[in-house]
């Protein structure tokens, strides 16, 4: 059986590294089970531009593709819902989002808040520090992971200096920068993407250098391997939170990235995207069709050996576990400090979350 694969990535526009990463892990996927089971790719780039996403989807289906492992962001990802649901396709989606959203034509395999905002903001708040700024894109990513970040720091004690939003792709970022300095926040969380994520940290660097030597002075729930190498130095201290790094990757990850990888990096989103075409492969082996709703339920009966490790798909929320992780940048890699030592279901609505047991400390300032 001859299996037909949609892979729509923005491999150029606004957030290319991130779609150039994730579609060299697909593409590794199926150079490596070639042997094993034919896929065949057609392969879609809608530039960054989110009105095309939908159409390329429409089309693919109406083809006869009736799997799509694709869409970076969360605002692609929802215009790709309607005509999934319109015309039955199913899709793997490997990147980490916001969460509040369970979908019965996706299947999310990045990480969910519980995955990376969670973990992250207990670091902040037990690192000892009083205050944080907040910058995102403004979109739905932006908006509701720094929704969640601020609701866990300001019951944990941490003041909210400042919180603005920037365009997708604006690199037009001075004030925020200005700010951040006058500020003199402990800590920013950056929900930023893209080329907005890499001109502002080069630029907050430049224009307060002291930050560099801080571990954790800028916290990220979406930073990888996959455009680190534009940050440079300006990364150095960054803390990220996610289900996967460079430093865990197999022989099989190292493999894909040094082919088809521009920067031959494993990130998070090749590492996602090649899991998600060897479960959507071995479920389809399983079923003995295509059928979405049939590779779904196989691929959801049990957990699945992939690249990144044991994977289980939850049958109803439609989630896979991961491990969490937590890893600071440094000379243009990741180290990773804290991993959980299991996976952990994701929660995406995050109703078993409770803020962890930590005594609130009071806001004093001294006035003079």
């Amino acid at each position: 059986m001859t299996l037909r694969l949609g892979l729509i990535f923005s491999t150029t526009g606004s957030y290319a590294a991130l779609g150039q990463g994730a579609l060299a892990g697909a593409l590794g996927a199926i150079e490596a089970l070639k042997d094993t089971v034919e896929i065949e790719p057609s392969i879609c780039d809608p530039g960054g531009d989110v009105t095309r996403y939908e159409s390329m989807a429409s089309e693919l289906l109406d083809d006869g593709v009736r799997h799509i492992v694709g869409a970076i962001t969360s605002w692609s990802r929802k215009e790709m819902i309607p005509v999934l649901e319109r015309k039955d396709g199913l899709l793997w989606y490997p990147c980490p989002y916001e969460g509040f959203e369970c979908n019965d034509h996706v299947v999310y395999l990045g990480a969910a808040p519980n995955h990376h905002v969670v973990p992250a903001i207990d670091w902040i708040a037990d690192s000892g520090m009083r205050s944080a700024y907040l910058v995102g894109s403004n979109y739905v990513w932006g908006w509701e992971t720094l929704r969640l970040a601020r609701d866990r720091l300001q019951a944990a004690g941490v003041e909210i200096v400042g919180e603005r939003y920037v365009p997708l792709g604006s690199t037009e970022h001075a004030h925020v920068v200005e700010e951040i300095v006058a500020t003199g926040a402990d800590c920013v969380c950056n929900s930023l993407i893209g080329p907005s994520n890499s001109t502002f940290l080069r630029d907050l660097m430049a224009r307060d250098p002291a930050r560099r030597g801080r571990d954790g002075h800028v916290v990220s729930f979406n930073q990888t391997e996959a455009d680190l190498d534009t940050l440079g130095s300006a990364a150095d201290g960054l803390l990220s939170a996610g289900a996967f790094f460079e430093e865990d990757a197999d022989p099989a990850l190292v493999d894909a990235a040094a082919r088809f990888a521009p920067n031959a990096r494993v990130s998070a989103f090749l590492a996602s995207a090649y899991a998600a075409v060897e479960i959507f492969a071995a479920a389809a082996r399983t079923a003995g069709t295509d059928a979405p709703r049939k590779v779904f339920a196989a691929a959801s009966a049990h957990p699945h050996l992939t690249a990144m490790g044991e994977m289980r798909i939850d049958p109803v929320m439609r989630h896979a576990a991961l491990a969490p992780r937590l890893a600071l940048a440094k000379d243009g890699a990741f180290r990773v400090i804290d991993r959980a030592p299991a996976t952990i279901p994701a929660d995406p609505y995050l109703a078993h979350q409770r803020q962890a047991d930590r005594p609130r400390r009071p806001n004093l300032k001294v006035v003079t």
